[in-house]
C-alpha cells in the first residue's frame, strides 16, 4: 500500500508528459499551417510559371540528358540552381529579366528532367555541363549566376574552363554559396547549433539515402523548409522548395553531399578575370555570410553584397534586388 502514491505519481507524470507532447505537436502543426498559408502580394505573382519559355534537351558525352529552359532576347543571363532544386526555382528572375534579357536556366544533372549519365553528380560534371550549354546554345557575354551548389560548380567552371570563362562570360554572381566545404568552422556563437540542425534537416539523405526524409506535403515539412528562408517567407515559395525536395532521388543528394564535402576552391579563384559579385542574405543559415566573405576574398576585385533579413532562397525572397544586382555586373 505504501507504494501506491509513488506509482500514482509516475502515472500522473507520464500523463502530463504525454499531454505536453501532444500539446507541443498540436502547436507545431498549427505553426506549420500558418507557414503554409502565409502569402505575399508582391512576391507570389513572381513565383508563377514563366511564360514564353522554350526547352532544349542536350546530350552529354557520358550519356546524360540536360534539360535547359530559356526565354527572352538580349544580353544573356545564365542561372544555375542549388542541390535538390530545379530550373523553375528561377521563375521570378524569368519574369523580371526576360523582357530585356535572354534568360537561360537548366535542371542540374539528376534533377528535374535531367538525367545522370555515367558520371556521378560532381562539381566537375556540372561545370562541364555549363560549358556544354554555353557552347551548344552559342551564348556569349553572359552573366552567370550560381546558387548554393550551383555556385560551387560555377567556381569549378572558372578553374576547369578558364578560356571559355574569358571568352563567353561578361561577369559572375556567386549567390548564397561557399568556396570551401559547408561546415561550422567559420561559424561561432550560439547560432552554430541551429545552423547544424538546419543543415541536417534540409540536406537529409546526403550521407545516408536509406534514412532520407520524404518531404511529404504536411506542416512538419513546411516548418523544416521554412528554416532555409529569412525574415519573410511565402507559403507558395516554401511549397515550391518542398515539392522539389520530395522529387529528387536520395541517391542524387548523396552524390551531391560527397561533392560538397570535397569542395575547396579558395586557392583556385585568383585567376578569375571577369567582374564578380558575391551575394548572400544576412539570415542565411545554410551558407552564412562568413562563407560569402570567403568567396569574395578569393576573387580579385569581387564585390560583396549582404541582403538584410534574407535567407538562403534569395531568388524567391528578394528577386527584385537580385535582378538589379545581376544587371549591374559588367556595367
Amino acid at each position: 500500500m505504501a507504494r501506491r502514491p509513488a506509482v500514482q505519481r509516475l502515472v500522473v507524470g507520464a500523463a502530463l508528459t504525454a499531454g505536453a507532447g501532444a500539446a507541443l505537436g498540436l502547436g507545431l502543426r498549427g505553426l506549420g499551417r500558418r507557414v503554409q498559408n502565409a502569402s505575399d502580394s508582391e512576391l507570389d505573382p513572381l513565383l508563377a510559371p514563366a511564360t514564353g519559355v522554350s526547352h532544349h534537351h542536350l546530350t552529354t558525352d557520358d550519356g546524360a540528358t540536360i534539360h535547359v529552359a530559356e526565354a527572352g532576347a538580349g544580353p544573356p543571363v545564365v542561372l544555375l540552381h542549388g542541390v535538390t532544386l530545379q530550373w523553375s526555382i528561377w521563375n521570378p528572375l524569368f519574369h523580371l529579366l526576360a523582357p530585356q534579357h535572354r534568360v537561360v536556366a537548366w535542371d542540374m544533372r539528376g534533377h528535374g528532367a535531367s538525367t545522370h549519365g555515367s558520371r556521378d553528380l560532381t562539381l566537375g560534371a556540372v561545370a562541364d555541363d555549363l560549358a556544354l550549354i554555353l557552347g551548344r546554345l552559342d551564348i556569349h557575354d553572359a552573366v552567370i549566376v550560381g546558387h548554393s551548389m550551383g555556385g560551387m560548380a560555377l567556381a569549378r567552371f572558372c578553374t576547369d574552363h578558364h578560356r571559355m570563362l574569358h571568352h563567353r562570360c561578361l561577369g559572375l554572381v556567386f549567390l548564397a554559396t561557399s568556396a570551401a566545404p559547408v561546415a561550422l568552422s567559420t561559424v561561432t556563437g550560439g547560432g552554430a547549433g541551429l545552423i547544424e540542425l538546419v543543415n541536417r534537416a534540409v540536406t537529409a539523405g546526403m550521407e545516408s539515402p536509406r534514412w532520407s526524409y520524404q518531404w511529404s506535403d504536411n506542416a512538419t515539412s513546411a516548418l523544416l523548409v521554412r528554416l532555409s528562408f529569412g525574415r519573410h517567407a511565402s507559403g507558395a515559395a516554401i511549397e515550391q522548395v518542398r515539392a522539389m525536395l520530395a522529387e529528387v532521388d536520395p541517391r542524387t543528394t548523396a552524390s551531391a553531399g560527397r561533392a560538397i564535402a570535397l569542395h575547396d576552391v579558395r586557392d583556385d579563384l585568383g585567376h578569375v578575370d571577369v567582374p564578380a559579385l558575391v551575394v548572400v542574405g544576412s539570415a542565411d543559415l545554410l551558407t552564412p555570410p562568413a562563407h560569402a566573405k570567403g568567396v569574395a576574398a578569393a576573387i580579385p576585385g569581387a564585390q560583396l553584397h549582404v541582403l538584410d533579413g534574407v535567407g538562403h532562397q534569395v531568388m524567391q525572397e528578394a528577386p527584385t534586388r537580385l535582378a538589379t544586382l545581376i544587371t549591374s555586373v559588367g556595367t
